[in-house]
């Protein structure tokens, strides 16, 4: 069983990129054992990527859509709907300018596969796909797939 991680852009129209997407994901599910796909759900493509996990669980009953919480939540804490369960990745909790930057690096490092909406060399995306490329993570951007 393995685990991927989604890093995107918190504002960029992947309208046009959810059919290479579900490819993506389906390939993992299918021919690398990909059980479990980790999102922080903090923009766009975290939005793209959850409902597309979640339209697949018919189809793929055993799969998980796992919430990565950057911050630990508070009693009035609700999960977002398309969500199997969440988790809280950091050792201990992490001044809220750099939550999201460390929970980042804990999701590349607990992960197989990085699936990745990054089109621009800035950005908490970018850092995050910096940092699977420089653990030597297999990386998979949509940008790469559709010529």
């Amino acid at each position: 069983m393995a685990i991927a991680a989604f890093f995107g852009h918190k504002d960029y129209n992947y309208t046009d990129y959810e059919p290479v997407l579900n490819k993506i994901i389906v390939n993992l599910i299918e021919k690398h054992d990909v059980t479990e796909f980790y999102n922080g759900y903090r923009g766009a493509f975290d939005r793209v990527c959850a409902l597309s996990v979640y339209k697949l669980k018919p189809k793929y009953p055993h799969i998980k859509n796992t919430l990565v919480l950057s911050y630990l939540p508070d009693k009035n804490f609700v999960m977002p709907y398309c969500f199997d369960e969440s988790v809280y990745l950091l050792e201990r909790a992490r001044p809220v300018k750099f939550a999201i930057w460390y929970t980042n690096r804990m999701a590349v490092d607990a992960a197989d596969y990085i699936i990745l909406g990054v089109r621009y060399d800035f950005g908490g995306a970018w850092a995050a796909c910096d940092y699977a490329r420089r653990r030597r993570k297999q990386i998979i951007n949509i940008f790469d797939t559709m010529n």
